[in-house]
């Protein structure tokens, strides 16, 4: 019985090994919403918008969609790792934005790891630290317009929300995200 019992476990060993880390999953959608209120500092502006994207751990990818709504003389857009409140360096430019547009727009994209900015000292050194700074709420897409050069619209990005505002983080197995608060 006990080899029978040893053998499971080094099957079990083996396996683990072969298969590579457990991770509860390997895409985490993350969303928010915001404005210029949640730029740090605030600013004054009618500008707000939306946006949903899916972290890929296998294909290393984030593909995201973004609503802005009354914007004026959009200048560029950004992911930027920081929490709430901070306001962080950007890792990778938003590509396909309709710049110099007022009013409304939708885009969508995907990032791949040729697209990030490697930030040392904040400890941005390949994708998978980009992956942990947005799945734990520590990043942000901020939209940038002539009148606010250091951004109009700001929306904190976090895992979809579960109870009371904090979100279950099933890509690291934390629970750790408030958005927008």
């Amino acid at each position: 019985m006990s080899r029978m019992c040893l053998g499971a476990l080094i099957v079990g060993l083996v396996w683990a090994g072969i298969s590579g880390p457990a991770y509860a999953q390997d895409t985490l959608t993350i969303l928010g919403s915001g404005s210029g209120a949640f730029e740090a500092p605030p600013v004054a502006t009618a500008g707000v918008g939306t946006a949903n994207c899916t972290l890929d751990r296998v294909a290393v990818t984030i593909a995201c969609t973004a609503r802005v709504h009354n914007i004026v003389d959009l200048r560029a857009g950004h992911l930027h790792v920081g929490g709430p409140g901070v306001a962080g360096p950007v890792v990778i430019g938003i590509p396909g934005l309709p710049l110099r547009a007022s009013d409304d727009f939708t885009v969508s994209w995907t990032w791949t790891s040729g697209d990030l900015t490697l930030r040392a000292a904040q400890g941005v050194l390949k994708m998978a630290d980009v992956f942990e700074a947005c799945s734990s709420g520590n990043c942000y897409l901020n939209f940038h317009t002539t009148a606010n050069p250091g951004g109009e619209v700001r929306i904190n990005l976090c895992p979809q929300q579960a109870e009371l505002g904090r979100a279950a983080n099933p890509f690291f197995s934390i629970n750790v995200c408030v958005a927008d608060r």
